[in-house]
């Protein structure tokens, strides 16, 4: 199994160096999925209806492009290497912050001898709460996370420890043999998020590797499964077929099947 030990590494020195001259935090929260979604001040309900945030309602904003943002998803075959149940949080909290756009970065580190390659594009897919938080509307692109909490969502309470908890609730839920779950999120400083962008991008090279898919010059990404049928990416790359996904230096263009005949 490939893992991400280098990158997860890189995070811990990424928190330890910002220590002496930031606000860091860290709280631990409950381990089951029951105790973790109990007496939350929002709602979470996989799989509930659509639902807007307008910039009027807004209580905060995460992420917005102009202020930065960064998300990734590490495992881990070893989970000694997760702080199981911890949340950091390095810079002001959302209640703090009502009326602001605060730079965002969200990391979800996992660990455990359960996770396999196949996997992989499940575990990314698994930290969109998209429609499953009330007061939490997020618009995502990859290892990008721009979202919006509600006025509503605010004054109850909303705040990152709840993320975390509803996150690490996600992941107990989608699989069940997780040994463990731990969370970084960063709202300190558009460089902060910068450099954590830095690690994410190094994760995003092993995971397109990890998941048989490399991009050409001309915006294409290629695949070296020599079975489609049989791939666990397959849905992934029907998505992708389906929807051309708009980047920074291109776009998508189209998968192609490149059989190796050695």
């Amino acid at each position: 199994m490939a893992d991400f030990d280098e990158q997860i590494l890189a995070v811990r020195r990424f928190v330890q160096e910002r220590k002496p001259d930031r606000r860091v935090s860290e709280a631990t929260v409950p381990l089951t999925l029951q105790e973790l979604t109990r007496e939350l001040p929002v709602r979470y309900s996989p799989g509930s209806k659509p639902f807007v945030v307008l910039k009027e309602d807004t209580f905060v904003e995460l992420g917005n492009p102009l202020q930065g943002s960064a998300s990734m998803v590490l495992w881990s075959g070893q989970a000694e290497l997760i702080r199981d149940g911890v949340i950091h949080l390095i810079g002001p909290d959302i209640p703090e912050a009502e009326g602001e756009s605060l730079p965002f970065g969200q990391v979800i580190l996992l660990g455990g001898p359960g996770i396999e390659d196949r996997d992989a594009a499940r575990l990314e897919r698994a930290a969109d709460l998209a429609h499953s938080l009330e007061g939490y509307m997020i618009r995502q692109v990859p290892r990008k996370l721009w979202s919006r909490v509600s006025r509503e969502a605010g004054r109850r309470g909303f705040c990152l420890q709840v993320l975390g908890r509803v996150l690490m609730a996600q992941y107990r839920r989608l699989f069940p043999g997780l040994g463990a779950i731990e969370i970084l999120f960063v709202t300190s400083s558009k460089a902060d998020v910068e450099a954590l962008e830095t690690i994410a991008q190094e994760a995003k090279g092993k995971s397109l590797t990890i998941r048989k898919l490399s991009r050409e010059k001309d915006g294409a990404y290629e695949c070296e499964d020599l079975n489609c049928e049989s791939c666990p990416e397959k849905p992934t790359c029907d998505s992708i077929r389906e929807v051309l996904v708009i980047r920074k230096k291109g776009k998508i263009t189209g998968i192609r099947v490149v059989r190796n005949t050695d």
